[in-house]
């Protein structure tokens, strides 16, 4: 990668394929639903972006997403664009602050870092309801995996 700001160094931590598991708590009408898959981070476009792709099975339903990850200098935070199998996309945004970070969407928020190590990723995400507020969404953590030749 080619000399950037602390901003892009941050992205850094992220770059390399993860396990990914969580779980979305049971309530007393629905059973706990897991979270299983992978989650591939790299650098493209000579490093100023990161490509993340997700392939996660939750419950049994199948979910892939392509993301873009920048950094806005503008506004002073991460811009995170995606697309999903389902025909879906959004726009949310990201910061970090005490190696918190926070990705806040239209109805989604997430909080959470990375261990010591930088080689696991945890945090929880919840979901914004006008007649709730913000309510838990789900547990997530991811474990970077060891690469072999």
């Amino acid at each position: 990668m080619k000399n950037h700001s602390v901003a892009h160094n941050q992205l850094s931590k992220f770059v390399g394929k993860w396990h990914t598991e969580g779980l979305i708590p049971g309530t007393h009408n629905t059973p706990a639903i897991s979270i299983k898959g992978t989650d591939t981070y790299m650098w493209i476009v000579d490093g100023y972006f990161l490509l993340h792709t997700a392939d996660v099975t939750i419950g049994d339903d199948n979910s892939q997403t392509h993301e873009i990850i920048g950094y806005d200098y503008l506004n002073n935070h991460y811009t995170m664009q995606h697309y999903n199998n389902k025909g879906n996309s959004g726009l949310m945004t990201a910061t970090v602050k005490d190696n918190i970070w926070t990705f806040v969407g239209d109805d989604l928020r997430f909080t959470g870092g990375f261990n010591e190590e930088e080689d696991e990723f945890t945090g929880i995400w919840e979901h914004h309801s006008m007649t709730s507020g913000w309510s838990h969404l789900m547990n997530i953590k991811l474990s970077k995996k060891i690469e072999t030749k």
